[in-house]
């Protein structure tokens, strides 16, 4: 790697230029002789030479505490707080004593990697680590640009297959599980919308012959026609209260991972259930039972969104294979 005249600096291929000292490693704009590289490397020697006068204040754990009192945090969704707040909890264990300012992009992965037996979950700190820097930068508490987490990739995991529930096994479920578990299977049943969106759905939501549904991912209010046995059922549980409609046997709202560990334990004591049933599963069951009614592409889509449709579709392709040779067997005999 060729060295440039100025001290840390060199550059990439005779055309890009970049600042190195100790773990600080950032990109300097242009090239030397213009009076945006010279303010920039200038504003660097200063902060890499600089030692911090407060270790509280450098530390992740400062950091961190700055962002949950910032008003970025704060107009997120509750839900979102909740969810980031054990990511963060999480990287204050790991991280919170170390330096913000220098922090290694190997440190971050380490940290990511220690976590590599959840793939999602290792995601998860890479991407908080990563938002916390951008807030930092946009706040002026790191150099412009500075962010070691941007360029870590994802883990790969092994594909989960999910199954889209029988028929049968959704007479079998309903029939035995209790009734404050039958309202979210059947949001989910008819609706076919994510685990994230069931817990979400409020009363105030349904409109009798719609149910209104703010999808997390997209942020976009969508108004799903409500199937006859979705609105009776929904109609003989409603209360005079409002909120979640989704809620524990104890009343208590659910969130998503309370939902899916409340069916997965349900699924277990049930006799006759196959085990690999999830939550996801039912909005598979509920691409295939459109696809079985004759629905077409676009109308699944505006429910389901076009990979959950595709995949329904192929599962759906292949049954409806199996079936055919079944029926050519029987009339050769």
């Amino acid at each position: 790697m060729p060295r440039a005249k100025l001290p840390y600096t060199y550059v990439i291929g005779n055309k890009y230029w970049r600042f190195r000292r100790g773990v600080l490693t950032v990109a300097l704009p242009g090239r030397p002789g213009d009076p945006e590289f010279h303010r920039r490397y200038a504003e660097l020697v200063e902060l890499s030479g600089r030692r911090p006068t407060s270790h509280v204040e450098s530390s992740f754990r400062w950091l961190t505490s700055r962002y949950r009192r910032s008003e970025e945090f704060r107009a997120l969704a509750p839900s979102t707080q909740l969810d980031y707040e054990k990511t963060l909890d999480l990287i204050d264990a790991e991280l919170g004593n170390e330096p913000y300012q220098f922090t290694t992009r190997a440190m971050i992965k380490a940290v990511r990697d220690d976590h590599a037996c959840q793939p999602r979950k290792a995601h998860k700190i890479k991407q908080m680590v990563s938002r916390l820097y951008t807030w930092a930068d946009e706040n002026d508490l790191v150099p412009e640009g500075f962010n070691p987490a941007a360029k870590i990739k994802k883990l790969k995991r092994s594909p989960v297959s999910i199954t889209p529930w029988s028929e049968e096994e959704i007479s079998l479920f309903l029939a035995s599980c209790p009734s404050f578990l039958q309202t979210p299977v059947l949001l989910a049943l008819y609706t076919g919308q994510r685990r994230e969106d069931i817990v979400r759905m409020e009363w105030t939501d349904f409109h009798g012959r719609f149910i209104r549904v703010r999808q997390s991912k997209t942020g976009e209010p969508l108004d799903i026609a409500c199937h006859s046995v979705l609105r009776q059922h929904l109609a003989s549980v409603r209360t005079q209260f409002g909120g979640p409609i989704a809620r524990t046997a104890a009343g208590r709202p659910f969130t998503a991972n309370s939902l899916s560990q409340a069916l997965r334990r349900q699924v277990g004591e049930t006799s006759g259930m196959p085990q690999a049933r999830s939550l996801h599963g039912l909005r598979y069951a509920a691409a295939a039972r459109m696809d079985e009614a004759g629905c077409s592409v676009t109308q699944c889509a505006a429910v389901l969104g076009h990979r959950t449709a595709q995949m329904a579709y192929k599962y759906m392709a292949q049954r409806a294979a199996s079936e055919a040779a079944l029926k050519k067997q029987d009339a050769a005999q």
